[in-house]
């Protein structure tokens, strides 16, 4: 999946809303409803019947199953691996006639559109991206509260009346702090959605939820680049050079803790962020950073699949990028360093302008490989990018 089709998918997602308008002046600011229909191509996500869907993956999905409500009736019923689809649409019935919304974790595999608009913005942010389902009988109410990451909600099927606050967001840390007692709404509007409508609330945005009809939506969440993670990369880039920030500070942490005392230790921090300021100063070093924290970033999805079985290659052979294959490029003096979900590849710097064109194109002939290098070359060259799970045989 090259960048450009990345934003070609997102920008199908988020029609009629334009991508430039989302990222500009949406994300993070405000929450915004995205109108739709059943026949929208966000409505189609998790397949023609994503209840039936659901159910066929009662192996995978029921060990897992989660569930929320504003007033349950009694305890949630017991959750365990189940024999059948029957008997997963049984035990969800159950947890509904106790005013339980259920919630499916592990669904992104289960449809291929779904992985593949996860995976485009995941190239386009950088940052990881996961999915749950909420599935709700229509008189299910869930509670006042707020999520930790930004999260696009997807109607498929029913309607549901949100309640959201249009108060400001003050964009909470991932980390859990102290309680401050019940969540109120406060000021807020009423929207109403269903199947096709799209609905974009930054992380924080306190909301409560209610069925008008049995219901079936997707909450896919992620969490931009911060500033706070900007500058945790430049910090981790100077770590590369300055042995000091790897050294151990306080064998004694505990006892420091107790007493609060942490002698010479904030001096150290001091004078550890003045090397950081000084350092920052450059363009170049916090370009470099960014492009090292990307390459960490992406190399830390999940692994691609690909081939189990032994491929010969030719120069005829036709290679098309794998649907879910994101790739980033970085290289010092010797190597090229091409991170890829689950790893890295490591190539001679003498081939960069091969391996430019191979993750640059949707699809290829080894033999057009640009570069001055004989056909063997481009083989193997191929051949890394096949065992990768990056690119599929076609042909050849």
């Amino acid at each position: 999946m090259i960048l450009q089709d990345a934003y070609a998918i997102f920008q199908k997602m988020l029609a009629p809303l334009p991508l430039d308008t989302f990222l500009d002046s949406v994300l993070g600011q405000r929450f915004i409803k995205i109108p739709g229909n059943a026949q929208s191509p966000r409505a189609q996500l998790f397949g023609a019947d994503p209840l039936q869907l659901a159910l066929d993956s009662f192996e995978t999905l029921a060990p897992r199953i989660g569930c929320h409500s504003e007033a349950p009736l009694g305890p949630n019923p017991v959750i365990e691996p189940l024999p059948s689809a029957e008997a997963f649409k049984a035990k969800i019935e159950a947890f509904y006639a106790l005013g339980y919304t259920v919630r499916l974790r592990d669904i992104r595999a289960l449809s291929p559109a779904l992985d593949e608009f996860l995976r485009a913005m995941e190239a386009i942010f950088h940052q990881p991206a996961t999915v749950e389902a909420f599935i709700s009988r229509g008189d299910a109410h869930a509670p006042v509260h707020h999520d930790d990451y930004d999260i696009i909600v997807v109607q498929l099927t029913g309607r549901k009346r949100w309640f959201i606050s249009t108060e400001r967001s003050e964009l909470p840390n991932v980390w859990k702090t102290v309680p401050e007692g019940a969540v109120l709404l406060g000021p807020h509007e009423v929207v109403e959605v269903e199947a096709g409508d799209m609905l974009y609330l930054p992380r924080g945005t306190k909301h409560r939820v209610d069925a008008m009809a049995d219901s079936f939506h997707l909450s896919i969440g992620f969490i931009p680049l911060t500033m706070r993670e900007a500058i945790i990369a430049t910090l981790d880039h100077l770590s590369e050079f300055d042995r000091s920030f790897r050294e151990s500070v306080d064998p004694r942490l505990a006892l420091s803790i107790r007493a609060n005392n942490f002698g010479a230790l904030p001096e150290k921090i001091r004078e550890g962020l003045a090397k950081l300021q000084s350092v920052s100063r450059s363009d170049d070093f916090v370009a470099q950073s960014l492009q090292r924290r990307s390459s960490r970033a992406i190399a830390d999805l999940e692994k691609l699949p690909s081939s189990k079985r032994n491929v010969t290659l030719s120069p005829a052979s036709l290679l098309r990028q794998s649907p879910l294959a994101i790739s980033h490029l970085m290289a010092n003096a010797q190597k090229i360093d091409l991170s890829h979900p689950g790893g890295h590849l490591y190539i001679h710097r003498g081939v960069e302008e091969s391996v430019a064109f191979i993750v640059g194109n949707r699809e290829f002939h080894v033999r057009d490989i640009p570069g001055e290098i004989g056909d063997d070359v481009r083989i193997a060259l191929a051949e890394k990018f096949v065992s990768a799970g990056l690119f599929e045989v076609v042909s050849g």
